[in-house]
């Protein structure tokens, strides 16, 4: 199609939906049918084991895979999204904890387990109103309460004690070492074939050796650095273990404790040079292949980790430890050797960034995704060159029509095709914008969000505009032009969550060096354009017109692709070129990961 007859098309459809047009020189694919169309809706496509590099001898990665995040506001609400994901009412009990200090509740996790409930947390003076919403939704028949007075008041076991048909039950000892052997006999009888020790002094390898001992049905109990306290030592006398299992290095627990420990069963010390190795270790030595679930928290705080420990009952997959925004050497390895279902995040994105979400999805799922870059280099993205491993971006503007917009996405995210979105804030602000982008918030490991401004104007010509023109009847002055994209941004972040700088796509495909000066200014130096254009902006374009556009020739590494969410019959088209373009060997990548390719 020419410019200028898309240009007239264009300005006659925008009310309908917002359209981009082919930018000079830009080709539009074409050319024999690749697979019979689909006659309405969105397909099935099976789900399967699939190889994403076939020609290039990649990996296989599993289309079932999936990545998760149970965080919150606070670690009180994170708790409680946990607790939400794996345990339903009615349980047998639930064990409280402190949430402020880890001392008395580290060991809670494999008492949690074997009592059949999850770890909540409460503050030293009152109970927070999301973790009481939880109890009365577990409708539990009792609570246990971990640690003394000086950690949990009275008065919140007395309120606890109103929850639950049997009441709360405080558990606690002198000292962190008496509690955590108090825990262990109230929850596990003599005979145990396994006991976990770990330090006291500090959390982190109690709580990564939580889910190893949650699946082996063990307790854990803590040591002192130097000295084994009397009371682990009478608790491990009584469970009469057939090994003891001793968690982290000499620095956390003198060789001398494990010479104490061996006076009661054989040790079998698990080590790594710090807290992240320890937590691979722990993993390599406890869990074998095909975990349905691996949890990922951050090495940086204990409670999202000791909150997640007791659902290791269901993931049956380790607690591994991120390392600030990545994830420490090894533990990509690590998640290959694994091969989970599901991959779950613990706690929000300031413990667990999108970064490690990303690499997460890009070692273990079938389509990669990447941050953003961060260079002001003004320049204009039809392609990027192509590489050994062959990725796509697909791309869907968001500017007018939204019918079917939200399964287009709930698609996307259940076939793991990583995305770039370019909404209009017009758009994306409407009930069904707003469903699409809390769709898209949810997944910042697949979908990514660029800017397609405000109202939709041309901002070369003037003109245009969805879903009405009257905001783009004057002129595009600079003022007007920073404000399309300015006020776009803020919009489109609350809505997302995401970065939405620095890619923009211009409506209707329409820049000159001007505006691209004006818009970089602000923020956006990168203008994406698309080197294969479906046209399922226009409802005469046929289900396999957009099938053919899209994948007829076969489009080279590199290639970035443009469709409408809401386009007419792209729902209809998308699952045979996804399967189409993945047969191929080609992996769906954001318009930053062909970027940074």
């Amino acid at each position: 199609m020419s410019q200028s007859v898309c240009r007239v098309l264009a300005v006659l459809t925008a009310a309908i939906m917002g359209v981009a047009c082919a930018p000079l020189g830009a080709g539009a694919g074409g050319g024999a049918s690749a697979r019979a169309a689909v006659d309405a809706g969105i397909a099935t496509a099976p789900t399967s084991t699939h190889t994403t590099g076939a020609a290039t001898g990649e990996r296989t990665d599993s289309l079932d895979f999936s990545v998760h995040r149970l965080g919150g506001a606070n670690r009180y609400e994170a708790a409680v999204n946990v607790s939400r994901e794996f345990f339903g009412p009615p349980v047998s009990r639930v064990v409280v904890a402190s949430g402020e200090i880890f001392s008395d509740g580290v060991a809670a996790g494999p008492a949690a387990a074997r009592f059949g409930g999850p770890v909540l947390f409460v503050k030293s003076d009152h109970i927070p109103e999301t973790t009481r919403e939880e109890i009365l939704r577990l409708r539990p028949s009792s609570i246990i309460v971990l640690g003394g007075p000086a950690t949990i008041d009275d008065a919140v076991v007395d309120g606890l004690g109103t929850l639950a048909s049997g009441g709360a039950t405080r558990i606690s000892g002198p000292d962190r070492f008496a509690t955590a052997a108090a825990v262990s006999a109230n929850a596990f009888s003599a005979g145990a074939s396994t006991a976990y020790v770990a330090s006291g002094r500090v959390w982190p390898d109690a709580l990564t050796g939580g889910a190893a001992a949650v699946v082996q049905s063990a307790p854990m109990l803590l040591t002192d650095t130097r000295s084994l306290p009397e009371a682990t030592r009478t608790e491990l006398r009584r469970l009469r273990p057939s090994r003891i299992m001793l968690l982290g290095g000499t620095t956390s627990v003198d060789p001398a404790v494990a010479t104490e420990l061996a006076a009661i069963a054989p040790v079998e010390r698990i080590s790594g040079p710090d807290r992240y190795g320890t937590a691979l270790a722990i993993s390599a030595r406890i869990f074998g292949p095909g975990r349905p679930g691996v949890m990922i928290s951050t090495g940086a705080n204990f409670p999202d980790a000791l909150a997640a420990a007791a659902a290791a009952t269901h993931t049956r997959g380790p607690t591994l430890l991120a390392r600030g925004s990545s994830l420490p050497t090894g533990t990509t390895s690590e998640l290959d050797r694994l091969g989970p279902d599901t991959a779950y995040l613990l706690g929000g994105t300031a413990s667990v960034p999108v970064t490690i979400a990303k690499a997460v999805q890009r070692e273990l799922g079938v389509c990669w995704a990447a941050d953003p870059p961060t260079d002001g280099r003004i320049e204009t993205i039809t392609s990027a060159p192509a590489t050994t491993t062959p990725r796509i971006a697909y791309t869907l503007d968001m500017g007018g029509r939204l019918d079917g917009a939200a399964d287009i996405v709930r698609y996307l995210t259940d076939h793991q095709v990583c995305t770039t979105f370019f909404p209009t804030s017009i758009m994306a602000s409407t009930p069904e914008g707003r469903e699409v982008m809390d769709l898209i918030a949810a997944h910042p490991e697949l979908f990514e969000v660029g800017n397609h401004t405000v109202h939709h104007c041309d901002l070369v010509a003037g003109g245009g505009g969805s879903p009405t023109s009257l905001p783009c009847q004057q002129a595009m002055t600079s003022s007007f032009i920073r404000s399309e994209l300015t006020g776009a941004e803020s919009v489109l972040r609350a809505l997302s969550g995401m970065p939405i700088r620095p890619f923009w796509r211009p409506p209707y495909g329409s820049y000159d060096s001007t505006v691209q000066s004006i818009v970089a200014a602000v923020g956006y130096p990168k203008t994406v354009l698309w080197s294969r254009d479906t046209i399922d902006w226009d409802p005469d374009t046929t289900t396999q017109q957009i099938i053919d556009r899209a994948t007829s020739p076969p489009p080279p590494g590199g290639t970035i692709v443009l469709s409408h969410l809401g386009g007419f019959h792209t729902g209809a088209a998308l699952p045979v070129i996804v399967e189409t373009l993945r047969a191929r060997g080609l992996i769906f990548t954001t318009v930053s990961g062909l970027y940074r390719q």
